[in-house]
């Protein structure tokens, strides 16, 4: 199978449908012949598959089982694919994102052309190369929120920032700890950006409390908001937890996702209408 190179995509570069799903080559099915013996029943349950595709004994793959329920497999139901059921595998990670989202799906099988060639489930997003498309997103803002922080406050304001948060009772306090590092490469004249030193939350913080959020279009209320965003960074920044949870759902993932994109995007644009 010629597309399965698709599959071994490690994701370094480009993450798309197929290096997160998982390869026909590789996946779970039954066997046309062993539903009369109730094998879908036993893989589905034992797997805690919601999902599974039926292998026919000659031709394509047209037919999966599906639980009427998430992980309860009492109910499971018989389906034909359809064209809706059905992304191209390599399909770039964020528009497979936006279209679990926006379908309320929680699967879709992977095509190559006219074949099918794997499958993408909701639990699929968990996954290393999901974080690393997220972490990238977010370097990203980091880097655009530092140049903004630095061209709207002086290096001296900035420090009287971290001083008057810098806790210097406390050995471990972050800020303490940050303003011992930069007064350490200073001494070595290797002095750098504070900023260089501050988390995605102290971003946010400083724009607010110095009330620099308004040149990025935002009110005070909707910039309070955008520090939503910390909580996925604390997700990236712990890979052990799970992207999807109950608490943190795709729709969730999604907005978080838009709204560093437009951050993104202003504090960009507003960097390249300055210079220009």
């Amino acid at each position: 199978m010629i597309e399965d190179i698709f599959f071994q995509d490690d994701g370094q570069v480009r993450i798309t449908a197929a290096s997160v799903g998982i390869s026909r080559l590789r996946w779970t099915s039954v066997r046309e012949e062993e539903i009369a013996i109730g094998k879908h029943i036993d893989l589905m349950t034992r797997n805690k598959f919601d999902h599974l595709p039926i292998e026919p004994a000659v031709g394509s793959i047209v037919e999966f089982y599906k639980t009427k329920e998430a992980n309860k497999f009492d109910t499971i139901e018989r389906h034909k694919i359809k064209f809706d059921d059905l992304i191209s595998l390599d399909t770039n990670i964020r528009d497979v994102i936006e279209k679990f989202a926006k379908n309320n799906r929680t699967f879709y099988f992977l095509r190559y052309h006219i074949n099918i060639s794997g499958l993408i489930t909701l639990g699929n997003l968990n996954c290393k190369q999901v974080q690393i498309y997220i972490f990238s997103l977010i370097c990203g803002l980091e880097r655009e929120l530092g140049e903004y922080v630095n061209s709207k406050l002086s290096n001296h304001e900035i420090k009287e920032w971290v001083e008057k948060n810098a806790d210097i009772k406390i050995s471990n306090d972050k800020y303490r700890l940050i303003l011992e590092k930069y007064k350490e490469l200073t001494e070595i004249s290797l002095e750098n950006q504070l900023t260089e030193h501050f988390f995605l939350v102290d971003f946010f913080l400083i724009i607010l409390e110095n009330n620099i959020f308004d040149n990025l279009g935002y009110t005070k209320s909707e910039w309070k908001k955008l520090s939503s965003i910390n909580e996925l960074r604390k997700r990236i920044a712990h890979p052990t937890r799970s992207l999807l949870d109950k608490e943190n759902n795709i729709d969730k993932l999604q907005k978080r996702i838009t709204q560093i994109e437009d951050l993104t995007y202003r504090l960009s644009t507003l960097k390249k209408n300055s210079m220009s």
